[in-house]
């Protein structure tokens, strides 16, 4: 068999297969002279790289012989190549169909459903093929692959391992499985692994990066400033490096230094998320003028990003414009009701406007959303005492809806704020400061989140719609139950092929995840499905930065204006 494995094919191994083709009688279609001459002529296209005309070889040479497996899975394999995956898949079910034990065949075919991406069925072909007898390093590490994004981190974990013992040198599959660690927040297992892969590969610059991270979730972040400066001394244009070693600059109370990172990065990509972390260090600086422009053009960016409002009501309060800080908060619980942040903001400001009804209605709403949020928790016991303390002036039937959160008195509670009045170009701070909104960015080093609420239990698949399938598989994205939210909303695209928000609300999910192949993947189908889909845009523009496309981010984020 002289089925080319790797997509990066050098010369030398190109020359060698074509050798082995011509030298061997039995890989050459042997029943039509023509189909045989035409095959040669696919596999010297082939093996130079020229892959519409070695298609083009190929498909003579199944006119001549349409019996012909090996026509077919070259055929497959340069269709594969040029991403035309229906039709790779196309040609490998005619491989199998002529010869059921060809694992070669399943194993093409599975590379091309995990592009589609189809994990399920890419999932079932690489299983076939190993049960074929194929042991080798790339099959094992694929199906690895296919468990990682289905969220089966274990058995991930275990392929990988079998993959790397069967090939020792190949630093990508181990620093893949250090991938799956940290997914797993295993982020010392996840360490070891990228210092083999850096020890294997010195310039492994994608290594570094993650390892940087990595150090940073472990709160080392000197260790991780270390790694960010090796992948910016030789890729200085990478704004994903420029991020997080704002971001760690931020948490060592390297204000300025987080500030100049975070605009070097905003040199590169316009990102909302960039301008919500530099306002951020901003406001640390007393610059809050600053980080509200900043802010504004957060918003401007993504008008239905909740996160964005909710950052730009902090600095209105923080400026005295208490009216425009609560519409701003207000905004974003409507764009994200789910968002315990935004209702602790809007109950704070409340709180200190001397508002303690509506302050406890919200209060009690984002301890809802996050049973374990202390400092909702501790300010809404605060609320409960000022309330109870004015029982005979002013009435509590809202206090009275939700019962007392008992937590530990400890804290400070700051008068009143201030009558608005206007800024001035550098304004000092008011007081007292509400609390800054942690804004949560995909790439940025922050605390492991707090367990989700468990999900209602399922129904049988059959018993629901496309449609409800949606609305569960975004369900369980709010609760971080991120494998879950990919079998529903995979469960809602087999029902409905052509559910523009499923792709969408899966792309997400594989956001969050960091699998940025895979929700590329999804958020091209979202758009194709509906070319005017901006949140699909305003999604896809992620994807496209973190895998270094700069410029498709960027239009991305031009057309979901």
């Amino acid at each position: 068999m002289c089925y080319i494995q790797s997509q990066s094919i050098s010369m030398r191994n190109c020359c060698l297969v074509l050798v082995l083709c011509l030298a061997t009688g039995g890989v050459l279609p042997a029943a039509n002279p023509k189909a045989q001459k035409a095959f040669r002529e696919g596999l010297r296209y082939e093996a130079s790289s020229q892959w519409k005309e070695a298609e083009k070889a190929y498909s003579e040479a199944i006119q001549d012989d349409p019996g012909d497996a090996q026509s077919y899975q070259h055929r497959a394999r340069v269709r594969y190549v040029l991403e035309d995956y229906q039709h790779a898949i196309e040609d490998a079910d005619r491989v199998v169909g002529i010869e059921p034990g060809k694992a070669g065949a399943y194993q093409l075919r599975g590379d091309a459903y995990r592009k589609l991406p189809d994990l399920h069925k890419a999932l079932a072909d690489y299983n076939r093929a190993i049960k074929l007898k194929l042991d080798s390093a790339a099959i094992y590490n694929s199906r690895a692959a296919v468990h990682s994004g289905l969220g089966e981190n274990a058995e991930a974990i275990a392929d990988y391992t079998i993959g790397i013992k069967l090939r020792l040198d190949d630093p990508a599959p181990i620093k893949e499985r250090g991938d799956v660690y940290a997914a797993m927040g295993r982020y010392r297992d996840a360490i070891d692994d990228y210092d083999q892969s850096i020890n294997l590969k010195p310039d492994y610059l994608d290594a570094y990066l993650d390892r940087g991270f990595a150090w940073g979730q472990l709160g080392d972040f000197h260790r991780a400033i270390q790694d960010f400066n090796a992948v910016l001394k030789i890729r200085p244009e990478d704004a994903k490096a420029y991020t997080l070693r704002g971001a760690a600059n931020l948490k060592l109370d390297q204000n300025e230094n987080a500030v100049a990172d975070f605009s070097e990065g905003l040199k590169i990509t316009k990102d909302p998320y960039l301008y919500l972390a530099r306002a951020a260090a901003l406001v640390r600086l007393e610059r809050y003028w600053d980080a509200l422009q900043d802010r504004e053009q957060a918003v401007r960016l993504r008008p239905d990003l909740a996160e964005s409002y909710l950052a730009r009501g902090g600095s209105y309060h923080q400026l005295g414009l208490h009216e425009q800080g609560l519409a701003d908060r207000t905004k974003a619980i409507e764009l994200k009701p789910d968002l315990p942040e935004a209702w602790f903001a809007r109950g704070s400001a409340y709180y200190l406007m001397g508002d303690f009804a509506k302050a406890r209605s919200d209060l009690a709403e984002a301890v809802r959303l996050r049973p374990d949020y202390l400092e909702a928790i501790e300010v809404l016991k605060k609320t409960d005492d000022k309330l109870a303390g004015a029982r005979e002036t002013a009435p509590v039937e809202a206090a009275q809806a939700v019962p007392p959160v008992a937590a530990p008195d400890s804290v400070k509670v700051e008068p009143p704020l201030p009558q608005p009045a206007p800024p001035p170009p550098q304004p000092a701070p008011p007081q007292p400061r509400l609390p800054e909104p942690v804004i949560a960015h995909p790439a940025l080093p922050v605390p492991a989140p707090p367990k989700p609420a468990p999900a209602p239990p399922p129904m049988p698949k059959s018993a629901v719609s496309a449609e409800e399938h949606d609305r569960r598989g975004r369900a369980l994205t709010a609760s971080g139950k991120y494998p879950e939210a990919i079998e529903e909303l995979s469960e809602a695209i087999r029902l409905k092929p052509d559910f523009s928000r499923a792709f969408n609300a899966r792309g997400y999910v594989y956001l969050l995840k960091r699998d940025y192949q895979h929700a590329a993947a999804d958020l091209n189908e979202a758009i194709r499905l509906d070319p005017n889909y901006v949140n699909a845009y305003h999604n896809r523009s992620v994807a496209r930065k973190a895998l270094g496309d700069a410029a498709g981010a960027a239009a991305d984020l031009q057309k979901g204006r």
